[in-house]
């Protein structure tokens, strides 16, 4: 009989590949872009006193300057003030108008690289540096409960490397939301919480979901918001408003992570960062009129993306080599894709690859595979498949099998299939498969919890934490080592019953420390992250005093200091006081966290003949309301006062005792 050998063709590409065979912005190195934002915005009258005195309006939607976006120009149009806090500033002084506009134009470069970390960062983080702890906490938004905490638990506890644990934890949220621009989450930023309970979102709540899992777990992250371009968008050229996430490594910097757009330690250069902020409700606007009968109608946030340059085509970050486990297979029969991936580079790589669809063959399980590579490792990747069993046996078929990652990665292979060759069983198949390792089958009937009754200490202040370890199943777990931190117990728990633990912790060093509580056994590995923020005492210094060891009677001079926090905790709600028998001055500041400099000016004529000492007090409080003070005194010496001075000196003297006493009457 006689045989014809067909290739078949490739039947079908996942849709975001079908979208790259066009001429894709994310398919380049880098992008120069021209970006303008603007916005209109009214006062009207909301009484009879209409009367506007100024208005003020501050944008701070800006571009950011960081490791893949340099921002080279930026103006505003009407000229603006920048504030570090609030960003452009624009100010109309006595409008003689009640309808405002304003705009703000750069120019900035994009590119589409990975954030190059080089070494491992070990998980948990145990020890944080203080100035990242706000990124631990939850927010309005993202917030953390118990399912979150349990969730990102249960998903880390065997890993050690952040970077890992990082992209298992946005893989987990990519799985399992949908994203779902339904009018309840378009119109509204819903809570991490409800996000996990409803299993959908939109970008700015998938996002805020995973932020949650990471701090709920030791991991400081943040949220970006900025704009990105999309090849399903149809307004504004594919531009629109987006959120992402910043991953805190520590000694390494901020990683991004965009769950939405499948971008792990790095986003494409169609994505313009303009905010950062530790919540998700944050404005990009704010309005402030003075004046009376006044109401402000806000206007809507326009904006133009312009691409006046882009660069070369993005090159594969990884190498891609695919075998098959049997070069020739009957007719249903199984076999096995092997692909192994290098990374060549020196610093962490991700990627997602595809095997395309092909007529016939049946693809067992998922078409695609995530990878997170290590500088200079090399993975493998498996997929089962199966060839149908009603092929014509006429004929010998070659089928053509395509891999492709999201940057231009390629491999190829095929293997041929005929009526006559040997039937490979999907348990033989399987078998060459290695073995992953499996969670404990009693992982999910163990539940852990802890409570501290401080999530704020100083150092070398004792910390009292209880830990319960839960059993919801049917069997009793026996041989348990239950651990806090170093501080270990053995203990069996029966179906339905639970063991609590009471430890008692200190801390020597500074940082923001990561205890992990810990049941395990040959058949269960739970772990539970308790976060805690180790402070110094808040502390003030009194720098720089400076003053005239001596001045004369109508001499004018100057007592300057300076104030610095000497701490890693802020000082709150400082007095500052300079304190004389016929002089007093005083000076108030909210919180401390940068040098502040105090002068004041006096003449010889305000001191006494003689005795002349001043006091300098600086009081203050930490977060918990506690109160400290800190003083430093010195003298002034009134120079060679002539006789009618004396007598003014004197009377000055005399009239601010009388002062006193009669204040003290009433």
């Amino acid at each position: 009989m006689k045989k014809a050998v067909f290739l078949l063709l490739l039947l079908l590409l996942l849709p975001c590949f079908v979208a790259a065979q066009r001429d894709e912005l994310f398919e380049y190195h880098a992008l120069d872009l021209r970006l303008r934002i603007d916005n209109s915005f009214d006062v009207e009258p909301s009484g009879r006193n209409f009367f506007i005195e100024s208005v003020t309006a501050d944008l701070s939607w800006y571009p950011l300057d960081d490791y893949r976006q340099q921002v080279e120009l930026i103006t505003t149009d009407p000229a603006s003030d920048f504030d570090e806090d609030k960003g452009f500033v624009f100010t109309w002084d006595r409008p003689k108008v009640n309808s405002f506009s304003f705009s703000e134009e750069s120019k900035v470069r994009t590119r589409n690289e990975f954030m190059k970390v080089k070494s491992r960062v070990a998980f948990p983080v145990v020890d944080l540096d203080p100035a990242y702890a706000a990124y631990l906490k939850p927010g309005e938004i993202i917030d953390i409960n118990d399912d979150i905490r349990r969730i990102a638990a249960g998903l880390v506890s065997d890993e050690d490397d952040l970077f890992v644990v990082t992209v298992k934890l946005a893989e987990w949220v990519e799985d399992n939301v949908i994203y779902n621009l339904s009018t309840m989450t378009a119109d509204a930023n819903q809570k991490s919480s409800w996000v996990l309970l409803n299993k959908q979102g939109v970008c700015d709540e998938i996002t805020s979901l995973f932020i949650s899992l990471c701090r709920s777990v030791g991991i400081p992250a943040r949220f970006v918001t900025g704009l990105s371009y999309s090849n399903i968008n149809l307004q504004n050229d594919g531009w629109g408003p987006h959120g992402w996430a910043e991953v805190y490594f520590p000694g390494q910097g901020w990683v991004p992570f965009d769950v939405t757009y499948k971008e792990f330690g790095y986003i494409d250069a169609a994505h313009i960062k303009l905010k950062t902020t530790f919540d998700a409700k944050e404005t990009s606007t704010d309005y402030l009129v003075r004046g009376t009968g006044t109401s402000i109608i806000p206007g809507k946030l326009g904006f133009e993306v312009t691409v006046v340059g882009r660069d070369y085509k993005i090159k594969p970050a990884v190498i891609l080599k695919a075998e098959v486990a049997k070069s020739n297979v009957g007719f249903g029969s199984y076999n096995l894709l092997t692909v192994t991936i290098t990374n060549n580079n020196n610093y962490y790589v991700t990627s997602r690859l595809y095997l395309s669809n092909v007529n016939e063959l049946e693809i067992i399980g998922d078409t695609d595979r995530d990878v997170t590579l290590a500088p200079s490792e090399a993975k493998k990747a498996y997929w089962l498949i199966k060839t149908s069993s009603s092929l014509d046996s006429n004929y010998v078929y070659t089928f053509p099998l395509s891999i492709s990652g999201p940057r231009a990665e390629e491999a190829d292979i095929s293997f041929k299939a005929d009526r006559g060759a040997k039937i490979y069983s999907e348990e033989y198949i399987r078998s060459l498969v290695p073995d992953e390792k499996q969670p404990g089958i009693y992982d999910d009937e163990l539940v852990l919890s802890c409570a501290s009754d401080k999530d704020e200490i100083y150092l070398e202040e004792e910390i009292k934490v209880s830990c319960t370890a839960k059993n919801t199943g049917s069997s009793d777990l026996r041989g348990l080592n239950i651990c806090l931190a170093s501080d270990c117990a053995m203990a069996s728990i029966g179906s339905g019953n639970d063991v609590t633990r009471e430890y008692t912790h200190k801390f020597s060093t500074l940082g923001v420390k990561t205890l992990i509580f810990r049941a395990y056994n040959g058949l269960v590995d739970k772990s539970y992250y308790l976060i805690i923020d180790v402070q110094d005492a808040p502390l003030i210094k009194i720098l720089n005093l400076s003053y005239p060891e001596s001045v004369k009677f109508d001499e004018q001079s100057a007592i300057v200091f300076r104030l610095r926090q000497s701490s890693s905790s802020v000082p709150l709600k400082i007095k500052a006081t300079l304190d004389h028998e016929l002089i007093k001055e005083e000076w108030t500041i909210a919180s401390l966290e940068s040098d502040y400099e105090l002068r004041f000016l006096f003449k010889g004529e305000n001191l006494k003949l003689k005795d002349n000492d001043f006091k300098v007090t600086i009081s203050y409080d930490d977060r918990k309301g506690k109160h400290y003070t800190e003083e430093k005194t010195f003298s002034i010496e009134l120079e060679n006062p002539t006789f009618t001075q004396k007598i003014a000196i004197w009377i000055n003297v005399m009239d601010r005792k009388l002062s006193q006493w009669f204040s003290g009457l009433l």
